[in-house]
């Protein structure tokens, strides 16, 4: 009986083994590496940081969408207030199920699409990285945002990119921000493919 009740112990230690990461997965959360395909993932755990936004107290909204053909992750935003501003932020956060090692990791990517037609002439978005935790400081900034390929409904599509300076150790959480820069723009926002590269 006690040899039973051993094996049953071990059997049970081997699945939960097995079932945290399966767990992970099936919630669309693959650290490190963001898509957004299944609409049963919703924002793979991206969430609003409503309290962090810098310069901008306009509506916002985040989501999974298809409009555009394929499951990406929208964010609704009204900068029309604020578009005489050079910096208007609207932060996500994204709290890890497991910690993230760094190392070796030199920028952020993402996939971007915007509707050039909603912004003002001379318009554009920037985006930052964040994340301060386990000793290190990730404080980055894109170029501008601006061009693309054509990506359907008036959107274009353009490769985000965001260097950092190397650091090593694990991440636990992150701040994602969009910045409107002297925009009107007012409507959504998609991403897709964030990524630690």
């Amino acid at each position: 009986m006690k040899t039973l009740k051993n094996y049953a112990f071990v059997g049970a230690a081997i699945l939960a083994l097995i079932c945290v990461p399966l767990f992970a997965q099936s919630k669309g959360i693959t650290v490190g590496n963001w898509t957004f395909e299944n609409q049963a993932n919703g924002t793979c755990g991206w969430e609003l940081a409503t309290a962090e936004f810098y310069m901008y107290k306009g509506p916002a909204k985040l989501s999974w969408d298809n409009s555009l053909g394929k499951g990406l992750l929208r964010l609704d935003v009204d900068f029309t207030n604020y578009k005489d501003l050079e910096w208007s932020e609207v932060k996500m956060f994204s709290d890890f199920p497991k910690s993230f090692q760094m190392r070796g990791k030199t920028k952020f990517t993402f996939d971007f699409y915007y509707n050039p037609s909603l912004h003002s002439k001379d318009g554009h978005f920037k985006a930052k990285v964040f994340a301060n935790n386990n000793g290190f400081l990730i404080n980055s900034n894109s170029d501008e945002i601006t061009g693309g390929t054509n990506a359907g409904n008036g959107f274009v599509k353009v490769k985000g990119e965001i260097p950092i300076k190397p650091v090593s150790g694990f991440l636990t959480d992150m701040r994602f921000s969009i910045a409107g820069y002297m925009t009107a723009y007012k409507g959504a926002v998609f991403f897709d493919n964030l990524r630690w590269e």
